[in-house]
């Protein structure tokens, strides 16, 4: 009768799993031997075969309607995997809290699987939500008891929902399925169960770090990976691994199957590579009040303290300019290509974050600046400085005109400002390539007698503070190529500040400042610069990365 061989199952499962209750009780207190708790496995095992639950046959995952047939090797195969699946979970109580986690969503797997393959085995389904509402109990309680006494029954109820399922389903690539939703543990734990069988392999290695706790969360952890990343790592393997195994329910199909397996693997290594590379991704040096993003250097200041740095530095009459960069969030990225660029960052004096994606992003990385300070802002700072001590500006950069504007308009904002004088950036811009040599050669010594006229006229009028609006970073590369000629005190990078200045190009409102938003102004206002925001993305992919690779990367 149908109704009765049901009923011998549930009677078999049922008694099976309160003596392996007990068996996890006594192997806790006791410590039993591998060759015991090996015995009573099987004799626990014989009992759910006894009553009708076992590994009959199989569907040939190569063919769309042979079935592989066990005959003699169904109770020796299903002993196998009953005994495997157990120590394997059973083992998992290394893993500590995120145990419950990986059974729950073995267990869930298991449901989901069994519903997508509509076959109508309510007892595989009930099983395998009883196992789920019981991993959720024990996630929400696992501080208030002992629990790993009860993995190794979680484990026996797992491989019995394995058998009474998946492995009667009528779908091709059922082999695969419970070892993909319980890869984990079955990776976890394989080579422990060999060894502990084996007595002499066991004893020669008993010391051996690979025989106490977990074998895959040490492999990761010795390979740069924090316990914690260790432990991300695992969970999302499981759930990567049940994911596919849901995936290949529905599509059977053994070319996916690989390409699931292939690219779970490749991204793992990936994640693993960029976890040992040691690259900086940010740091804080409290000494310096100064962070590396990236691995280029950010002062952790805000407006009114770069204005005492600038006034300091004026006061140290050092002979050599003091450099101020104004990095946006291009330009950090720009410093990742440009190696010249990233040295004159890294030698500055002062690196301030223009850039509200730089705020962002240090925000996200747990090492957040103070405020952005960018260079129309500080050009405004500096100038109310320089009323108050007297001090003098030259302003280099931009189209012919707009220096002039943009000083003209500072002046009246201003009226005690002293601008000793201003210049157009475009004396050394790059000659084209259209020219003949002999052409190159003639323009390339004029532009050079132009720079040096320029350099002449900044020394002669003896600025304090030169502002160079050149663009980055051809603005930073001439300051460093000419800053033993110059003599004053600061250069200042502060890229298309001048346009803003002169009124050519009007600012963002103001709450989109307050927002970070003047970059979208800015490709509304000037769509070219569109191509120029595209990068930005790709910022925020590397952020988003380097969230996860510090979550994942040992702290020593």
């Amino acid at each position: 009768m149908p109704g009765t061989e049901v009923e011998y199952k549930i009677m078999g499962i049922v008694v099976a799993s309160l003596l392996m209750v007990f068996l996890g009780k006594a192997d806790q207190k006791q410590k039993l031997s591998p060759g015991s708790r090996l015995l009573f496995q099987i004799l626990i095992s014989l009992i759910v075969i006894g009553s009708g639950i076992k590994i009959e046959f199989l569907r040939d995952p190569f063919s769309t309607d042979q079935y592989l047939y066990l005959q003699y090797l169904a109770i020796p195969l299903t002993i196998i995997w009953i005994v495997s699946v157990t120590n394997s979970v059973g083992q998992l109580e290394e893993l500590g809290e995120i145990t419950p986690h990986i059974l729950f969503i073995a267990s869930l797997t298991f449901l989901l699987v069994s519903l997508l393959q509509r076959q109508g085995l309510i007892l595989a389904e009930v099983l395998s939500l009883t196992l789920a509402i019981m991993s959720l109990l024990f996630i929400k309680y696992r501080r208030q008891e002992k629990l790993s006494a009860y993995y190794m029954v979680f484990g026996f109820l797992l491989a019995i929902v394995a058998i009474v399922g998946v492995s009667k389903s009528t779908a091709a690539l059922t082999l695969f399925i419970p070892l993909l939703i319980l890869g984990v543990p079955l990776i976890d734990s394989s080579y422990a169960i060999v060894a502990g069988y084996a007595r002499s392999d066991a004893l020669a290695l008993d010391n051996s770090p690979w025989f106490s706790g977990s074998k895959w969360r040490q492999k990761l952890q010795s390979s740069g990976f924090s316990f914690r990343g260790a432990n991300l790592i695992i969970v999302s393997s499981s759930i990567y691994l049940s994911l596919s195994a849901l995936i290949i329910s529905v599509y059977q199909n053994i070319y996916l199957l690989v390409s699931l397996l292939a690219g779970g693997l490749l991204l793992f290594m990936l994640i693993k590579e960029q976890v040992q590379c040691g690259e900086i991704i940010i740091e804080a040096n409290p000494a310096t009040e100064r962070i590396k993003l990236f691995q280029v250097g950010i002062d952790r200041l805000n407006q009114q303290k770069v204005i005492s740095k600038v006034e300091e530095f004026i006061s140290s009459k050092r002979n050599l300019p003091h450099l101020i960069v104004t990095p946006d969030t291009l330009a950090i990225l720009r410093a990742r290509k440009d190696l010249e660029y990233y040295q004159i960052l890294k030698s500055a004096d002062l690196v301030t974050p223009d850039g509200a994606g730089i705020l962002w992003a240090a925000s996200t990385l747990k090492q957040p600046l103070l405020e952005r300070v960018t260079g129309i802002d500080m050009i405004n700072k500096l100038c109310q400085l320089a009323v108050e001590k007297g001090y003098s500006l030259y302003l280099l950069g931009s189209y012919p005109g707009i220096a002039e504007e943009a000083a003209l308009n500072l002046k009246k904002r201003y009226p005690d400002l002293k601008i000793v004088g201003t210049h157009q950036g475009y004396f050394n811009s790059p000659v084209k390539k259209n020219k003949e040599n002999k052409d190159k050669i003639r323009v390339n010594q004029e532009k050079k007698e132009e720079e040096a006229e320029v350099i002449r006229e900044i020394n002669q009028r003896q600025p304090d503070i030169l502002l160079v609006g050149m663009g980055v970073p051809r603005q930073e590369k001439w300051i460093v190529n000419n800053r033993e000629k110059l003599k004053v005190s600061i250069c200042i990078g502060v890229g298309g500040s001048f346009d803003v200045l002169s009124g050519r190009i009007p600012r963002a409102p103001l709450w989109m400042q307050r927002h970070g938003m003047e970059w979208i102004y800015r490709s509304i206002r000037q769509p070219k610069r569109i191509f120029r925001v595209l990068p930005l993305f790709h910022f925020i992919w590397l952020v988003m990365v380097g969230k996860i690779i510090l979550a994942l990367r040992s702290d020593n």
